[in-house]
């Protein structure tokens, strides 16, 4: 199941979840699965609730913010994850590249465009020319277990 959501959060959400952004506590990723800075969020869910309360109550695994520039080669090589559902938030999009591509579904990404995913959704991120910053969350929890939400 992949879902994609347009306008999910505004501009000012985005820009208030990258100003979450703090260089002393960053992760550099390079496993082989997955290349990218990261500042995990869960230590500070107060002030991502309060910027996006539609998160209150959903059940992290992982919850981050990402950043790739053109200094990060991505793993050519589609991958899937261990948890139910998982998202990617487009946190800007002035960039060139870091479209998010399934199979043979390529998502250029959009400010607040959210894609909801399951797990076993095969996936992988193309080169970026430029700061991309991407909020990303995996659940135990379902987001949306209403389908009506969804519309």
């Amino acid at each position: 199941m992949i879902k994609i959501l347009h306008n999910y959060i505004t501009k000012t959400q985005c820009h208030s979840i990258i100003n979450l952004w703090n260089d002393n506590t960053i992760t550099n990723v390079d496993d082989g699965i997955y290349h990218f800075y990261g500042f995990n969020l869960i230590p500070h869910m107060e002030s991502v609730i309060d910027i996006i309360p539609e998160f209150k109550g959903c059940d992290f695994k992982k919850f981050r913010i990402q950043y790739t520039d053109e200094t990060i080669r991505q793993v050519p090589t589609t991958h899937v994850h261990i948890n139910r559902y998982s998202f990617v938030i487009f946190l800007n999009d002035e960039f060139e590249g870091g479209e998010l591509v399934f199979n043979e579904m390529r998502i250029k990404p959009t400010i607040g465009t959210m894609v909801y995913f399951t797990g076993d959704e095969p996936h992988r991120v193309e080169n970026t020319i430029g700061k991309r910053f991407t909020l990303v969350g995996f659940l135990h929890n379902d987001l949306f277990p209403n389908p009506k939400t969804m519309l």
